[in-house]
């Protein structure tokens, strides 16, 4: 009995095994559709997000909210934004670039998204220093000495506290361009801010001649101030505080401190 069982064990191990080529591939071709039918469905639902981000409605630009203006209206920028198209298709340096352009008030932009819909817009206006004359044309210069925009006569009401500056030479200006120190715009504005109460005397416009070393002051009384620019104001105004306190009524035309420890008067 047990005989029978080996041999029978040993035929069934023996026995080859048969393959057949058309049910391999049979296989392969189910495989290879199901490969297919798994990349056009990847492919389909790709299309479907790609078209709800960049061709839907809903990442349209709804909302814009604008920061940090002070000079320049909330509806001059919103001119220059492309509400309506779509956020992620929307280049922030492009809408920088635009701003800068058409609104010279502004030094400097950020631009920020809020995803599905929304631009926060962050603008850093140019500070309002000095009035600049030259050639008869006035002109709104920042801290940093930068010409940023044309000021007509009407406007000039709305910088009267503004020190002017007059160019005596009359040089061209270069619009956008720097024209002067951020040194000398401070200079500028301490004397102004500070001679009325050193000299009791009102302060009128500045104007230089040949360079922005020397700047000179017409005073309401009359006479003109000569200044350094070089050197510390609050040591000018103290030496001219000691003069007009012992020559004030001898002084008609002007008085010169550029010269350290001197001053001279006519």
């Amino acid at each position: 009995m047990v005989n029978k069982i080996q041999r029978r064990n040993r035929l069934s191990y023996n026995q080859p095994k048969l393959f057949s080529p058309k049910k391999e591939k049979e296989q392969k071709q189910s495989i290879n559709f199901n490969l297919f039918y798994k990349i056009i469905f990847a492919l389909l639902i790709l299309g479907i997000v790609a078209y709800f981000i960049f061709f839907s409605s809903f990442f349209d630009i709804k909302v814009v909210m604008v920061e940090g203006n002070q000079m320049v209206a909330k509806d001059k920028i919103l001119d220059t934004i492309p509400v309506g198209d779509n956020i992620f298709l929307t280049s922030s340096d492009e809408i920088i670039t635009k701003i800068l352009n058409k609104i010279p008030e502004i030094n400097d932009v950020e631009v920020y998204k809020g995803i599905p819909n929304a631009l926060k817009i962050v603008a850093v206006e140019h500070n309002q220093a000095i009035i600049w004359k030259s050639n008869n044309k006035y002109y709104l210069v920042s801290s940093e000495g930068y010409v940023y925009r044309d000021v007509t006569n009407e406007d000039m009401l709305n910088y009267k506290n503004l020190p002017r500056v007059e160019d005596n030479d009359n040089l061209l200006i270069d619009r956008k361009g720097k024209i002067v120190s951020a040194s000398f715009i401070s200079f500028v504005q301490n004397v102004q801010n500070n001679f009325f109460s050193q000299v009791n005397i009102e302060p009128d416009y500045f104007f230089i001649t040949e360079s922005t070393f020397d700047l000179n002051l017409k005073t309401k009384a009359g006479f003109v101030v000569k200044f350094d620019t070089l050197r510390s104001s609050k040591k000018q105004l103290d030496d001219l505080k000691k003069v007009l306190a012992e020559y004030r009524d001898k002084i008609s035309e002007y008085v010169d401190l550029r010269i350290d420890g001197w001053a001279y008067y006519k």
